[in-house]
């Protein structure tokens, strides 16, 4: 298996089978098996006036969706609301890898 994935700049990652590369630490690692990656879900949330999330109005497997779902809010609500980028794991140990 060969995944590529670039997060910013500065956090680049790079899977060849059971061994992992990045540009933060630690460097290098051999995946534990049955290691999966995370998937992404995006989370409909709405923001307290100090940026807080004060509720989680939906989350959704992808980024149309959680458009259409605030695109039915009004529009003085959604100025309140953003869709966050989470990373969901079916495990703890794939967890730790991803740090």
């Amino acid at each position: 298996m060969f995944e590529f994935e670039v997060q910013s700049l500065r956090r680049i990652r790079v899977r060849l089978g059971a061994w992992h590369f990045r540009t933060w630490r630690s460097y290098w690692m051999r995946l534990p098996k049955g290691y999966r990656p995370p998937e992404t879900i995006y989370e409909v949330a709405l923001l307290a006036e100090d940026g807080n999330v004060v509720a989680q109005m939906g989350a959704f497997f992808d980024l149309r969706t959680a458009e259409a779902c605030l695109a039915r809010y009004e529009p003085e609500a959604r100025e309140q609301m953003v869709i966050n980028y989470v990373s969901v794991h079916t495990r703890l140990k794939d967890w730790e890898f991803d740090l």
